[in-house]
């Protein structure tokens, strides 16, 4: 087994070459033409090679260190917010320091082994350029060296492995990478620092998201959960409650989906390393689907239509309380079965919203698609443009039933 592990990790480039899109990806897009026909979904195969740390690409190595390094920045912030006055995402918030720095020290990183990858993400550095952002930037960048210093100190990553301490301009330029346009042709990281604000403030779930698309298919995905349970949820949970060092899941098509601690040291490189293959639930039908809702009043979020589609599909088990792109893990491994996301009309949803967790979620044999069954397409810059909102289920017979209650009730 070994051995074959090797071979599979040996046959992977060090550069992803401009190709056509995985057969997997083909076949999601085929997915949602069968679906509105009628056509009964098939199961996902399984995964090519079972999910294992030396099966995945150098490029998932480098994307797993990138969020491990974001994910370790954000619980030293999280834990001075319990009190703190200034927890709301302002100007100079702790909120806006770590969003700013965690987008800098992931580019910084990628850009170490990857710099031919382009970057797609939230945060420009317009505000930390100009002199009355100077204060802001200099916190910006204190967090950053702070948190390469740390992971240097205690061994997670090699000393020396970037030249520390970077100054402030090396930061805003490490942000500013995040201002490419993803389309069809080439290979662009697609980030969002910190998913999921209100979670973060509050000490529940949050994200930090990174996806990899090449050739306009999101083949790879790894989503940092720091206070994600390593365990599935209970049966009878109506929440994820916060527990540290957290889960971060990684996935790549073809390979499937792991799950590992956020402080699991060369989770992709060691034989021995606290991996887990996880898989979303197959089996599961509108008779034992539990689905997941944002806390409170989130914009993306339709509790009255979201209730009348549980209603249709005969739901009766309570929904679980999620922040962020947590959700899409949680689908990933089974501590739910749908996610449902209805913005209003008018809000634009953002690629990096969504781009990690379709990786996780596909290569966990899950479907996600707009409301009208067609697949998400990240090709047409930095929007992500949808029609009837975003719904992902843990199993391709459960999509059908989605899609056709969704049909129904829209008509």
């Amino acid at each position: 087994a070994r051995a074959m592990f090797a071979t599979t990790a040996a046959a992977c480039p060090a550069q992803y070459p401009l190709r056509r899109a995985p057969s997997s990806c083909r076949r999601g897009r085929r997915a949602d033409s069968r679906a509105r026909r009628g056509v009964a979904l098939s199961a996902s195969p399984e995964p090519r090679v079972l999910a294992h740390p030396m099966s995945f690409p150098p490029e998932m190595r480098t994307a797993v260190e990138a969020v491990q390094l974001a994910s370790r920045l954000c619980m030293a912030t999280q834990d001075i917010l319990v009190g703190d006055d200034r927890a709301a995402k302002s100007d100079d918030s702790p909120v806006t320091v770590a969003d700013f720095a965690a987008q800098a020290l992931v580019g910084l990183w990628l850009e170490r082994s990857h710099p031919d990858i382009k970057l797609v993400a939230e945060e420009n550095a317009d505000a930390l350029r100009v002199a009355e952002g100077a204060s802001l930037s200099s916190r910006v960048t204190s967090l950053v060296n702070e948190t390469l210093a740390s992971a240097m100190e205690d061994g997670f990553i090699e000393s020396g492995s970037i030249e520390i301490p970077v100054t402030d301009t090396f930061v805003w330029d490490a942000i500013d990478r995040g201002a490419g346009s993803p389309s069809g042709d080439g290979a662009f990281w697609i980030l969002d620092p910190i998913d999921g604000t209100k979670g973060f403030i509050a000490g529940r779930q949050y994200a930090v998201a990174l996806g990899l698309m090449v050739n306009g298919s999101v083949c790879g995905g790894v989503l940092g959960c720091p206070n994600m349970p390593q365990d599935v949820i209970p049966e009878d949970a109506t929440f994820i409650p916060p527990q540290r060092p957290g889960t971060v899941f990684a996935a790549y098509e073809g390979n499937g989906c792991v799950a590992f601690p956020t402080d699991e040291r060369d989770a992709l490189l060691r034989s021995d390393a606290n991996v887990t293959p996880i898989r979303a639930d197959s089996f599961a039908s509108p008779q034992t689907a539990r689905y997941m809702e944002s806390w409170g009043d989130s914009v993306v979020a339709n509790g009255d239509k979201t209730s009348v589609i549980a209603k249709a599909l005969g739901i009766t088990r309570t929904a679980v309380r999620v922040d962020s792109m947590a959700k899409y893990g949680a689908l990933a491994r089974g501590d739910a079965h749908l996610y449902l996301r209805f913005p209003p009309k008018e809000y634009r949803e953002k690629v990096w919203d969504h781009a990690a967790g379709v990786a996780v979620v596909s290569a966990a044999g899950g479907v996600i698609t707009d409301g009208e069954g067609n697949v998400l397409d990240f090709t047409k810059g930095r929007f992500l443009d949808q029609k009837g909102g975003i719904v992902a289920s843990a199993n391709p017979s459960l999509h059908a039933a989605l899609l056709e209650a969704l049909a129904k009730i829209d008509e």
